[in-house]
C-alpha cells in the first residue's frame, strides 16, 4: 500500500512533465493537434479553455500512441501511463494509470487536415477547419454529447473572429 502511495505521489509530482513531453514528442513527429488546444493556439489567453487532452491526427494513431506512452514513462521515470484502443473508431488513447484520465488521443484522420505549423515545428489544424468541424458535429444527433462543448469551442472562436482578426 505504501508503495503504491509512493508511485503515486511521484507521479503527481512529475505531471507538469507531460504537457513539455508532448510538446517535444510533436515537433519529432508529424501529428496535428486540433481540439481544445488547438483553439487555444489560435486564441488570446482569456479565451483559453483548460483542454482535458491532447487530441492528435496521425496516419498511424496505435503507433504514435505507444510510442508517446513510453516516452511519457520514461520521462516520468516509471510505469504510469497505458495505451488503449477507444470507442471511436481509428482512435487510441494514452490514459493514466495514476488518475484514468486520458492525456491524448491520437486519431487516423479521414481526409488531409488542412494546418499550420509553427516556428518551433507544431502542427496546429487551421481554425478554418475546425470551425468547420464544429458546425459538423452540431448538425449531428449521433455527437449530442459532444454538443456542449462543442458550443463552447465554436463560441470562443466567434468572439476571436469578430474582436480580434
Amino acid at each position: 500500500m505504501v508503495n503504491n502511495l509512493r508511485k503515486k505521489d511521484k507521479y503527481y509530482k512529475k505531471k507538469s512533465l507531460i504537457s513539455p513531453t508532448i510538446n517535444s514528442f510533436l515537433k519529432k513527429s508529424k501529428g496535428i493537434l486540433y481540439g481544445s488546444t488547438a483553439v487555444n493556439f489560435y486564441t488570446p489567453p482569456h479565451l483559453d479553455a483548460v483542454p482535458g487532452d491532447y487530441d492528435i491526427y496521425s496516419q498511424s494513431p496505435k503507433k504514435s500512441a505507444r510510442k508517446f506512452e513510453k516516452k511519457l514513462d520514461k520521462k516520468l521515470g516509471g510505469n504510469y501511463f497505458e495505451v488503449q484502443k477507444a470507442k471511436y473508431p481509428r482512435t487510441w488513447k494514452v490514459k493514466s494509470n495514476v488518475t484514468n484520465k486520458t492525456v491524448a488521443d491520437f486519431t487516423k484522420p479521414e481526409t488531409k487536415i488542412p494546418h499550420n505549423i509553427t516556428k518551433s515545428g507544431i502542427r496546429y489544424a487551421k481554425l478554418s477547419y475546425l470551425k468547420k468541424k464544429y458546425k459538423a458535429i452540431l448538425k449531428d444527433k449521433e455527437e449530442e454529447y459532444r454538443w456542449d462543448k462543442t458550443k463552447e469551442a465554436l463560441q470562443r472562436i466567434r468572439i476571436y473572429e469578430r474582436l480580434y482578426k
